[in-house]
């Protein structure tokens, strides 16, 4: 077999496809996008289209092959298109439960805060969480009272009396040692011990209860009322306080007020079904947290009952691989290394090959999130050595010293049609730049990585468009206004700017930085204009396509608007499945589906998929600014 010579071969478009979040199968989503760009088999205009598999060149992987077509119909060169899938479903497997589970914790620690309209999901879960606390601490407590032979005030006591006895051997340890302040400290705790235990029996003198006799089962003495009642209310209450912090007080306390509902609902069933029994009783045991309430145990296995069934069919399996990425744990961060690592040696390969002049990456949901990492990370490593700024024309000057900026919302659509044009030249000079051999080179050296050839980034229902609420620090609601600050968000887009700012987060168009320009920065070293790392998405045209949402799941809940965010050159395109517009029910996964009724190939949602990927490379992309979002309708994110 004759060597491949990427001097002589003729260039070729890769298409690397990122799959988003759930149990994928290898290839699985490629062949949709596939479907959905080349070869529908119930498009009239994909007749005469073909693919092949093949193995990667390489041949170490036959499960992860690579789809190459004819030649793509009216292509000015007649060229050929490889389709790849970067997969890494398999480095996300076997999500624990608990992950899933701290991670919603923590996303409620940081308030409501989400996009526009998601506020209600935040509320909804948050409150759900609290009632799953107050869940865990009726059936832990039941358990403990089983084992306590059912003496209630055994439960309170014990770990109480516990708790005196050993703050007062840590005073009698301070002021053996002369700890002035720590003395201070347990004196007071001690104290504060004296006066519960003062109260705890003054509560059991003043109301003693009223004792069992036939027919009537008896009222508890007041310590112990208090035990049955408030004791699981009170724990999870703290609980909730110390794993979801303010926000999730303001949770609680509607948990509280549906639980009083069901309080008042108990008490009028209760005295219709069974007038003859006494209401003080009844009222003593309608509490549905209390131990001694008949709703109790049912209602608590309900509400994880359905938490488990929630879990196993829709949390775990995809919002758990959300949980492992964006959650800093020290195993998570293992699994998002191994991720970021197998999709940059991915495009690093397809860069090397030698095969290529165009490359677009098209990803969808968290895999959006994972291709953003990609190129971010791809780009720092190769921008130094990209070919010098002198050699890559007038193209790549005109964007340098354009004065856009990823905030500004004023562009017009022929500043964006510009940047574009623009930008798909340079590529090509940069692709022409890399491949002339060097003067001690007979012929390129295609493992040499200094090239960038991503023309585009096409991103298909993007959970970047929560990029905030997800991928930011910073404090929550409740502690800004203790603070005086009225803007509840503002924390983190703080954080968010200072991330751009420092170039962690690229933008498009990139950030200006003191006397920087768009994509160059002067090497204090070498005092020679270099390309810096945050410029990726000035030479990248990123196209955004997604489903608006409505009524929370009618649409696409996890997509929507990235251009208020990472910069107004994003092209925001919102579609539907319907020629005549409106919404279909969860369309998350619907971004290449070819067999949606009743437009299926012709539906917008198609046709602007395969204008932003432009197969043919004709101007199709450039073309599909004048389809965008108004960027003023997204002010509110």
């Amino acid at each position: 077999m004759a060597e491949f010579d990427p001097a002589t071969a003729r260039k070729r478009t890769a298409i690397l496809v990122v799959h988003g979040i759930g149990s994928q199968r290898a290839l699985e989503t490629v062949r949709g996008v596939i479907r959905g760009v080349w070869l529908d088999e119930k498009n009239p205009a994909d007749k005469g289209k073909r693919i092949w598999t093949h193995p990667e060149r390489d041949g170490s992987d036959i499960d992860l092959a690579v789809m190459t077509t004819n030649t793509v119909p009216d292509s000015p060169d007649g060229r050929l298109v490889d389709f790849h899938e970067l997969y890494w479903a398999h480095l996300m497997s076997e999500t624990k439960a608990v992950a899933v589970l701290l991670w919603l914790y923590e996303l409620v620690r940081k308030g409501p805060i989400m996009k526009l309209g998601m506020n209600e999901l935040w509320w909804a879960a948050a409150i759900f969480l609290c009632l799953m606390n107050l869940s865990f601490a009726v059936l832990v407590l039941q358990g403990i009272l089983l084992f306590s032979r059912n003496v209630a005030q055994i439960m309170l006591v014990a770990p109480f009396l516990l708790l005196v006895a050993s703050l007062l051997l840590g005073l009698l340890v301070a002021l053996k040692w002369g700890a002035v302040r720590i003395i201070g400290l347990l004196a007071i705790a001690l104290a504060g011990g004296a006066v519960l235990i003062a109260v705890y029996v003054w509560i059991g003198r003043k109301f003693p209860g009223i004792a069992a006799s036939a027919g009537n089962p008896g009222i508890p003495d007041g310590a112990e009322l208090f035990t049955q009642i408030a004791l699981p209310t009170l724990i999870a209450l703290i609980a909730t306080l110390l794993i979801m912090g303010r926000q999730g007080l303001r949770a609680f306390w509607r948990a509280i007020f549906i639980s009083v509902v069901l309080f008042g609902i108990f008490i009028v069933a209760d005295r219709y079904w069974h007038p003859e029994s006494e209401f003080v009783l009844t009222v003593i045991k309608a509490w549905l947290w209390a131990l001694n309430s008949p709703w109790s145990v049912a209602a608590a296995s309900a509400v994880i009952g359905l938490y488990l069934i929630i879990n196993a069919a829709f949390l775990q399996p995809y919002l758990g691989d959300a949980a492992r990425y964006f959650r800093n744990s020290p195993a998570n961060v293992a699994v998002r290394r191994a991720i970021r690592k197998e999709a940059v040696d991915r495009l690093a390969n397809l860069h090397a090959s030698g095969q290529y002049d165009r490359i677009v990456v098209v990803a969808h949901s968290l895999g959006t999130v994972v291709a953003y990492d990609m190129q971010r990370a791809y780009f720092s490593r190769v921008c130094n050595e990209l070919p010098p700024v002198e050699e890559l024309g007038t193209d790549f000057d005109a964007i340098d010293s354009a004065k856009w900026q990823p905030e500004d919302a004023k562009a017009t659509i022929e500043d964006k049609k510009a940047l574009r044009i623009k930008a798909r030249a340079t590529i090509a000079s940069i692709a022409a730049a890399a491949a002339k051999p060097t003067p001690q080179q007979q012929k390129p050296n295609p493992l040499q990585p200094k090239s960038w050839l991503v023309t585009d980034f096409v991103t298909l229902g993007s959970a970047l468009t929560h990029a905030y609420f997800l991928m930011c620090l910073g404090k929550t609601a409740a502690d800004l206004k203790a603070e005086g600050r009225l803007n509840t968000e503002q924390d983190l887009k703080d954080d968010f700017a200072r991330r751009v700012g420092e170039r962690e987060f690229p933008t498009c168009p990139p950030k200006r930085l003191d006397r920087d320009g768009l994509l160059t920065f002067t090497n204090p070293k070498t005092h020679r204009k270099q390309i810096h790392n945050g410029a990726l998405f000035g030479l990248t045209r990123w196209s955004n396509i997604y489903f608006p949402r409505r009524q929370l799941f009618w649409g696409d809940a996890i997509g929507g608007a990235l251009s208020p965010i990472f910069g107004y050159h994003i092209v925001d395109l919102a579609v539907s499945t319907k020629n005549a517009g409106g919404d279909d029910f969860f369309t998350h996964t619907a971004y290449w589906d070819v067999r949606r009724a009743p437009d299926t190939c012709q539906a917008p949602h198609i046709v602007t998929l395969r204008k932003a990927i432009d197969l043919a490379d004709t101007g199709a992309a450039i073309d599909l600014v004048d389809e965008g979002d108004d960027p003023t309708a997204h002010d509110g994110i």
